[in-house]
């Protein structure tokens, strides 16, 4: 019973993410009033804190590779300058086809619209 539980919520899972990811939309998830939404954390090295005011806009989106593990960063920019949002998950390298996602220091980056720079938790 409990390998079917773990079978079936695996499944699940994966189907959820079978589309790929984006970044939360500053303007039209929690992040409009200032709250991260899960599974996001703040990062680390952000600049500043998402704090809820219109016209917030989402700046890039980073996939990293380098260092300890991988994961995906979310910068914005708001009145009070850059903050950054990141979800420390295991995320597929972009394929070379992928003219969305460029090579960057430490990973890629895309600058196109956050429903453009989609990503595939692995």
């Amino acid at each position: 019973m409990k390998k079917l539980f773990y079978v079936m919520a695996m499944a699940l899972f994966s189907m959820a993410y079978a589309d790929g990811a984006i970044c939360p939309d500053p303007n039209k998830s929690s992040l409009q009033w200032g709250v991260i939404p899960a599974p996001w954390e703040l990062d680390p090295f952000s600049n500043n804190r998402p704090q809820g005011e219109k016209g917030a806009r989402f700046v890039r989106a980073n996939i990293l590779v380098a260092g300890v593990g991988r994961g995906i960063v979310c910068n914005y920019l708001n009145s009070r300058g850059y903050y950054s949002i990141w979800w420390p998950i295991g995320v597929s390298i972009p394929a070379r086809t992928d003219h969305q996602w460029r090579v960057s220091l430490g990973g890629f980056e895309c600058t196109d619209s956050p429903q453009r720079c989609v990503f595939y938790p692995a």
